[in-house]
């Protein structure tokens, strides 16, 4: 009987830890994109309420809040739509693919052509 007790309340602890986790993980955000093509000047745009900032090749997003549910995929089509094909990205801690970059790049066309 006791090590049931014991068992049930580890199991409640890591719920509630994981919980907790849940709750704080919509903070803030930071992002990185590589562009294919350096800028030949700084640019800053604001792309689903993230203010992205590139100089040269390096690009990066912050935002206090995210403001959406998108994947890091969909981020990414969004980020390349407005500032270009990139060669890496990366959203909080999951970086890209191969295949998820070229399926970024790709579908940033689609949003191009969507906004228009």
């Amino acid at each position: 009987m006791q090590s049931s007790w014991c068992v049930c309340s580890i199991a409640a602890a890591a719920v509630f830890a994981g919980g907790t986790a849940f709750a704080a993980a919509p903070g803030a955000f930071h992002g990185e994109a590589r562009l294919a093509s350096a800028a030949s000047t700084p640019r800053s745009e604001t792309i689903e309420g993230v203010q992205w900032s590139c100089d040269g090749d390096a690009c990066t997003g912050v935002a206090a809040h995210k403001a959406n549910l998108d994947g890091p995929v969909r981020e990414c089509r969004k980020v390349a739509a407005v500032l270009g094909a990139v060669s890496a990205y990366r959203s909080g801690p999951r970086e890209l693919t191969a295949g998820q970059i070229r399926a970024c790049n790709a579908g940033a066309a689609e949003v191009r052509t969507a906004a228009r």
